[in-house]
């Protein structure tokens, strides 16, 4: 297939967002703070956020990025016993993901990319999340969700059909990467080509599968 356009979600898929864990709630619990905390929080935030996340997806009424994060850590801290709120919690997560680390494979795979393809970025984030992390690389078009007041995993499939809409391009003509369910079927839902990247040895389940599954960067170079 002659791919004309490459999307990438951004947080785990570009960048590795556990990888500043510690930071992230050495911001929020500041004097307070421990390793083991921090493993707590990151565990509670982690078991909260997917069902807070799929009823945002699925609302008519459309929820930003912030309120998905208050929500999730709102539940969170319910579990545990820290001296904080919902908001520095959720402000201090948004923040972090903006300082997280590009993976070590992809700078240079992008750089081999730009020339013969138009790079998007599609992300499920807001620009306190984005802004100072993809001003660091080469780039088209970003697209939002906060902006496009949808989320990729929509079953309506609004967020990609307005990406395709926006290019004025036709589905066949782009591949879309990321690390979740949402990416791959979101991707599917408007006819894209999708490719999960599985860094982690994590099983598929869902009875959509993805057209490509790569555990990096290289892969992909190889795909396409």
């Amino acid at each position: 297939m002659n791919y004309r356009i490459i999307s990438f979600d951004i947080f785990q898929t570009l960048v590795d967002v556990n990888e500043r864990i510690p930071e992230i709630w050495r911001g929020i619990l500041k004097d307070s703070y421990t390793d083991e905390k921090a493993r707590q929080g990151a565990k509670a935030i982690l078991s909260t956020l997917p069902n807070v996340y799929e009823k945002a997806v699925q609302s008519e009424q459309f929820k930003t990025m912030t309120e998905v994060y208050q929500e999730c850590a709102q539940k969170a801290m319910e579990k545990l016993n820290f001296k904080t709120t919902a908001q520095d919690v959720a402000y201090n997560l948004m923040c972090q993901h903006a300082k997280a680390p590009f993976f070590h494979d992809v700078l240079d795979c992008m750089k081999k990319l730009r020339p013969k393809y138009q790079i998007i970025l599609s992300s499920d984030s807001n620009h306190l999340m984005v802004d100072d992390l993809i001003c660091k690389i080469t780039y088209d078009k970003a697209f939002i969700s906060d902006d496009l007041k949808s989320y990729k995993g929509n079953k309506s499939g609004k967020f990609f059909h307005t990406v395709l809409g926006q290019l004025d391009t036709e589905p066949k003509e782009i591949i879309h990467i990321g690390d979740s369910s949402a990416d791959v079927l979101g991707a599917h839902r408007a006819g894209i080509t999708s490719c999960w990247i599985n860094r982690d040895n994590r099983k598929w389940n869902n009875p959509i599968k993805p057209d490509f599954i790569i555990q990096n960067f290289n892969d992909l170079v190889d795909i396409l």
